[in-house]
């Protein structure tokens, strides 16, 4: 059975952390003090701090790294330095309050990525910093997700109760990976206190719900949260699912062609349907997911890589390699290579 979930990734919530996460201890507010002295203006300002945070202590830097094991508070980024792209986000955003930058949470109204992880699918929507530079038409924005295009992006700002809220779903989805069902219980249940408006807290209630075999409550909270949000596709899917299992097949067709029509001008939703049928040989269904996904948006290069696995699969090595081209012409700088690499090796295989 498919489980959607959907989880913003700010940073997990030790068990006995307190309960605001964003916040830098001290030692990161002397450090950006410090760093940034000699600098002058918020643009100055906040280009020197950044650099800062990842430069080498011999340099003066904090020597931050990349690091995917689990999200941490911004007290556990300063104290391991390291954290994965999404914990460094509010990272900065902490360390730029520190010195009187009004950096916030924004949010990318276009970019959402799919992921299967085990038995569950989860959608994760996309944060950045942003700060105003004082000229209304203008804002600076730090992102931490090499993997989007940030080209692609149309960032709004992002309510602070609804920041700390996505937090709290974020640590619920992480317990019950863990198995951890009551304390994930109490997490969902946080956030929808802290943001009752956001569909994403009573989705993963659902889940967690339904897990331990709660299935009255959780359909309860998925209609809920379809309520809140019509447009939530994940509690859609997960409604169907939960309707499927207890045999309401005609009511899980219902859901089913609604999430469909919900997401089907999702290109990330569109893709990662592509991926599933290459990977089940269903290179008809893969060939026409890919396409639309392309169509919606042409500018992502991992689409194309992923038209060019169906290529593949379907023995067009010549087609394959047209693809990659067009990924490799999309592809920043530090990606072109990589692109290069595969069609060099495609074309040494040509006969």
């Amino acid at each position: 059975m498919r489980r959607f979930l959907l989880a913003l990734l700010l940073g997990t919530l030790s068990l006995a952390a307190a309960e605001d996460p964003f916040p830098a201890p001290p030692g990161l507010q002397a450090f950006a003090r410090q760093a940034t002295l000699a600098e002058w203006g918020t643009r100055a300002k906040a280009s020197h701090l950044l650099k800062a945070i990842f430069a080498p202590p011999s340099k003066g830097g904090l020597g931050m790294t990349y690091d995917d094991t689990y999200t941490r508070t911004v007290a556990e980024a300063w104290r391991d330095r390291k954290a994965n792209c999404l914990t460094l986000t509010a990272f900065y955003i902490a360390a730029c309050r520190s010195i009187g930058l009004e950096a916030r949470f924004g949010e990318s109204l276009r970019v959402s990525l799919w992921r299967r992880v085990g038995n569950t699918i989860r959608n994760e929507r996309h944060v950045v910093a942003i700060l105003p530079t004082g000229n209304l038409q203008q804002q600076l924005v730090a992102d931490f997700l090499p993997e989007l295009r940030r080209g692609s992006q149309m960032i709004a700002p992002m309510d602070p109760k609804r920041a700390l809220a996505l937090f709290y779903s974020n640590r619920a989805v992480e317990l019950l990976e863990g198995l951890h069902t009551q304390a994930a219980l109490a997490e969902a249940q946080k956030s929808i206190d802290v943001d009752p408006s956001s569909s994403v807290g009573l989705n993963i209630l659902g889940v967690v719900q339904r897990d331990q075999g709660q299935m009255v409550a959780a359909e309860a909270s998925f209609r809920q949260a379809l309520k809140v949000d019509p447009k939530d596709g994940a509690a859609c899917g997960n409604l169907e699912a939960l309707l499927r299992s207890e045999g309401r097949t005609a009511e899980a067709e219902v859901y089913r062609e609604r999430g469909l029509e919900v997401r089907k001008d999702d290109p990330y939703f569109n893709a990662f349907l592509a991926q599933e049928a290459l990977e089940n040989l269903d290179l008809k269904e893969a060939r026409s997911r890919i396409k639309r996904a392309i169509r919606l948006l042409p500018q992502e290069p991992e689409f194309h890589l992923i038209q060019a696995r169906v290529f593949l699969a379907e023995g067009n090595s010549k087609a394959a390699i047209r693809s990659l081209e067009r990924a490799q012409r999309w592809a920043s700088p530090l990606e072109q290579s990589r692109f290069a690499s595969k069609i060099a090796l495609l074309r040494a295989r040509k006969p």
